[in-house]
């Protein structure tokens, strides 16, 4: 059932990545405006000044790819929690390579997004990787442990 609803999540999840990522606009015309708004209201303070585009952005595409590190991871054996962090990296290249062949005249492919998606899925796999406690083997009934080797 675990598995199930993993497998769920992520396809919603990756229908959401599709949806931002391969339409010819991430922003709609509502959407545009508040986010200018609110940074031009942080750009009035010297406290929040530090608050740009640029970094909402960056910080936005780091979050959004820690699930691509993280299902994956999820979903494999332990062994192989580094596979979210290749599944991401892959998903941001053809990502990149989709908007610049065909969203040129709206998006375009960026060097940067490569690094902050793959850093979110690195955050994402490596988080699984360390968080999850390792899963023991169970043991038959009336099994002995081995002797440790000292």
């Amino acid at each position: 059932m675990r598995r199930a609803v993993l497998l769920l999540l992520t396809l919603v999840y990756l229908a959401g990545v599709a949806w931002m990522t391969l339409r010819p606009s991430v922003y709609g015309p509502g959407t545009t405006e508040l986010l200018w708004r609110a940074l031009d209201l942080f750009a009035r303070h010297d406290e929040t000044s530090w608050i740009t585009f640029a970094r909402v952005e960056a910080a936005a595409n780091v979050a959004m790819f820690v699930p691509m590190g993280m299902f994956p991871a999820l979903l494999l054996p332990r062994r192989f929690w580094w596979v979210g962090i290749v599944v991401g990296f892959a998903a941001t290249v053809g990502i990149e390579w989709y908007q610049a062949a065909y969203l040129s005249a709206t998006r375009f492919s960026d060097p940067q997004d490569l690094v902050m998606n793959t850093l979110g899925a690195v955050i994402g796999a490596v988080f699984v990787g360390l968080a999850l406690p390792r899963r023991r083997r169970r043991r038959p009934a009336g099994a002995r442990s081995p002797a440790p080797v000292w």
